[in-house]
């Protein structure tokens, strides 16, 4: 972070300093008590689930130069040269301080929304740029009115570029963090139905992601899918200048001519450029495909780095496969929505396997009103595919189970549990040699934690040797 006075920020936040120095440097600003290193202004943030005003006492014990609290706080002045500011809502402030920050910055900023594949295009997008120059990123899906704020302080002068991720499951979200980051290029990389619960209909989930472009900069530039309905709608009412990725032959940056080779892919580029995709996923060529388009947005030459996926590894928990004992298990359970579980089924079942195909499909969450028919819509999907064998985790995945059954699937290739806990060692142990299990699900649902359970059993299982 470039260094702010702390009545330079004050200033900007509307704050009341109630002690400390004015003229103070800060040179870092931290959410997290747990990372501060000296020279950090704390913000005091509260959510459902921590109390940033507890943790004041320690940032200053840790070489913080202050905090900024809430107005309703009890904290007080008494602290040597520790400053302490009030704010109304330190949230807010953290967001309208990013704001300023982000006004002082040469980098050029692309922001990214979409309903799948945003965590993996920013780290494809960052892979590419670092290959023009100096890039900072979000770090994992910093993508919220946290996050955002968080990583814009990380760039520096020095920086070329910035990466960043947005969020939403509410209307206004997105075009608040635009406000905040002011994107240079503003990216949508696609639309479908997800978190219904707060957007109520794809429509509202296009309007929230529209937003992005309110706070484009002049003269910046739209990139969209030319193979979703929804993007093209909302560039087909956009004025500025636009670069379109996607199949369709009339996008700026399409594909042809798309071969499976070893875990991944090679396609043609614009019918010139070959392109190695290394990774696995069919859904991670428009990915992959987002981030060229990104790069030409911003005036580079892409063929320059036409090779570049060669060396590139996806984000954790997105296709991650590991042997376990006899098996093999594909972690892709980082999120859920239909469009992603439709993407995940279909690598599945186009994986060459000696043994059975398992997926293991969570509840799909915030789906609103419509979760019901969308999970039973997956559960179709399910039927129409070689995959052998289904479970099921939670109450609104039972209704994947029971469509699933109803389409075909013989009931006894499918189990049904309410809770990862009820996955038992009786059940994994019904597991064969080399059967490939794909695990899939909401962030909620922590069905990761069904990997936990089959190193456990298969540790258990594994052969003793005798060294005599």
């Amino acid at each position: 972070m470039e260094i702010l006075s702390l009545d330079e920020i004050v200033k900007v936040i509307c704050g009341q300093i109630i002690s400390g120095d004015r003229a103070a440097k800060i040179n870092g600003i931290s959410t997290d008590s747990r990372t501060i290193k000296p020279g950090d202004l704390f913000f005091a943030l509260k959510g459902e689930r921590f109390d940033g005003h507890q943790f004041v006492m320690h940032a200053m014990n840790t070489g913080a130069v202050g905090a900024v609290v809430s107005n309703e706080s009890k904290i007080e002045p008494g602290h040597g040269n520790f400053s302490i500011i009030r704010v109304k809502d330190p949230t807010t402030a953290l967001g309208d301080l990013a704001k300023y920050y982000r006004q002082k910055l040469s980098a050029k900023i692309v922001g990214i929304t979409g309903s799948n594949g945003k965590t993996t295009t920013k780290e494809m997008t960052y892979h590419l740029l670092s290959q023009f120059g100096s890039v900072a990123k979000s770090q994992k899906s910093f993508n919220n009115f946290i996050g955002v704020p968080v990583t814009i302080f990380e760039i520096e002068n020095r920086h070329q570029y910035g990466v960043l991720e947005m969020g939403t499951n509410a209307p206004g979200e997105i075009r608040r963090l635009s406000e905040i980051g002011a994107p240079d290029v503003a990216v949508i990389v696609n639309i479908s139905k997800t978190h219904l619960e707060g957007l109520k209909s794809i429509e509202g989930v296009a309007q929230a992601k529209a937003e992005i472009l309110e706070n484009l900069r002049k003269g910046g530039v739209f990139v969209y899918n030319a193979d979703n309905t929804w993007c093209v709608k909302i560039a087909s009412g956009f004025k500025g200048e636009t670069v379109s990725f996607g199949f369709n032959p009339q996008a700026h940056i399409r594909c042809t001519d798309v071969k499976k080779k070893d875990k991944g892919y090679v396609f043609e580029l614009n019918e010139h450029l070959k392109i190695p995709l290394p990774i696995p996923g069919y859904h991670n060529i428009t990915n992959c495909l987002t981030s060229f388009a990104i790069c030409k947005a911003l005036g580079q030459d892409i063929s320059r780095v036409k090779d570049a996926f060669s060396s590139f590894k996806l984000p954790a928990m997105r296709i991650e496969q590991q042997r376990i004992g006899n098996i093999t298990v594909i972690n892709d359970a980082y999120n859920a929505n239909p469009e992603s579980v439709r993407a995940a089924l279909q690598y599945l079942s186009e994986i060459n396997a000696s043994g059975r195909k398992v997926f293991v499909c969570g509840d799909m969450l915030e789906l609103g009103n419509e979760s019901a028919l969308l999970h039973k819509e997956i559960g179709e999907t399910v039927s129409r595919l070689n995959i052998d064998l289904l479970w099921t985790v939670g109450k609104c995945a039972s209704e994947i189970a029971n469509a699933a059954k109803s389409s075909g699937i013989p009931q006894g290739q499918v189990v049904s549990f309410q809770d990862v806990s009820d996955i038992t060692a009786t059940e994994i142990n019904e597991l064969r040699d080399n059967d490939i299990v794909l695990i899939k699900g909401s962030r909620g649902m922590h069905m990761e934690n069904i990997i936990e359970k089959f190193k456990e059993f298969f540790s258990k299982r594994m052969p003793v040797h005798n060294c005599n």
